[in-house]
């Protein structure tokens, strides 16, 4: 007994998967549909690049405001002087606080805890100017922080190197100690 199956003509032929029943898509259709997506990826790139840029942004100048406001708290707290350390060479600051005093000159040491560790502003973020008293022993200029709730008046200029044009300032106003940011 000889059966035959029908014959199937080369264009009705497909390489299906089995759960799609047979049908299946063309080498054409997949290159088309990879066009498309590369052509949508490569305009979502820059987009997302420029967002996750203001995003480092952002975060650098929170991280640098929060730490100033916290050592302003903490200075109430315990009735004690600290200071905000900033180096504009090296795009840096620390926190200090008073230790005591030595021949009428104030003291200060190192905060071991967390928030007074060195912290870097990110490499694109440059110091452009800083308007604050300058330490006596180095070239760090620094943001007291009183006791009394009140902080020195400063300014910290910053820009980004990466996007032309886009720089802001963070000022502290001084007697109440509030934080501004003008961009």
């Amino acid at each position: 007994m000889i059966t035959s199956f029908p014959a199937q003509s080369a264009r009705h032929r497909t390489m299906g998967l089995p759960f799609l029943g047979g049908r299946g898509f063309t080498l054409l259709e997949l290159i088309v549909v990879m066009t498309i997506l590369s052509v949508i990826s490569m305009a979502v790139v820059p987009v997302f690049l420029s967002g996750m840029t203001a995003v480092e942004v952002r975060n650098a100048r929170s991280d640098f405001i929060a730490t100033l406001r916290f050592v302003q708290e903490l200075a109430v707290k315990e009735s004690r002087e600290y200071r905000v350390y900033i180096s504009e060479e090296d795009g840096t600051y620390w926190v200090m606080r008073l230790s005591g005093l030595k021949d009428t000159e104030k003291q200060f040491e190192p905060v071991e805890e967390e928030f007074g560790a060195e912290k870097r502003f990110p490499e694109f973020l440059k110091i452009t100017r800083i308007k604050a008293r300058r330490d006596r022993g180095g070239n760090a200029r620094f943001i007291a922080c009183l006791p009394n709730g009140a902080s020195d008046q400063a300014v910290v200029s910053l820009q980004d190197q990466r996007v032309r044009g886009r720089s802001f300032d963070i000022e502290v106003k001084g007697v109440l100690g509030k934080v501004e940011i003008k961009e």
